[in-house]
């Protein structure tokens, strides 16, 4: 797929947001009326696009038939494509979090006392 055009309207962009929503099991999508939800879990999206990019990323290496620069070029553009689809997948499977309301997690706080929250808890 190539384009010049990555507004947040064009085919592209509305595409890679697409495949962000339908993954969540959320309703909405003609070809998935008569079937059952769609929920694939986002630890599982995340390690699918890791195992693309480790695919593509050997394929494109091992090519002989490109130089050194088409091969750069090739796995940057990868790489941007993988994260933005990454980042649209977090929009749909996390949501929005307001500033200041998220709770930490409990290994974060667990086990320390006054005198060392927010040190590192090797320093003695």
């Amino acid at each position: 797929m190539s384009t010049s055009d990555l507004s947040p309207e064009s085919a592209f962009w509305v595409y890679l947001n697409n495949v962000g929503i339908m993954h969540t099991g959320k309703p909405g999508f003609k070809h998935r009326e008569k079937r059952p939800d769609l929920r694939v879990e986002y630890i599982h999206m995340g390690a699918l696009l890791g195992y693309v990019v480790d695919i593509v990323v050997g394929a494109v290496m091992e090519m002989n038939k490109i130089d050194n620069v088409m091969k750069s070029r090739v796995i940057r553009a990868l790489n941007k494509v993988v994260w933005i689809q990454n980042d649209l997948f977090a929009r749909h499977y996390i949501g929005k979090v307001e500033v200041g309301t998220a709770t930490p997690p409990p290994e974060l706080t667990e086990g320390l006392t006054e005198g060392t929250k927010g040190n590192c808890p090797f320093s003695g």
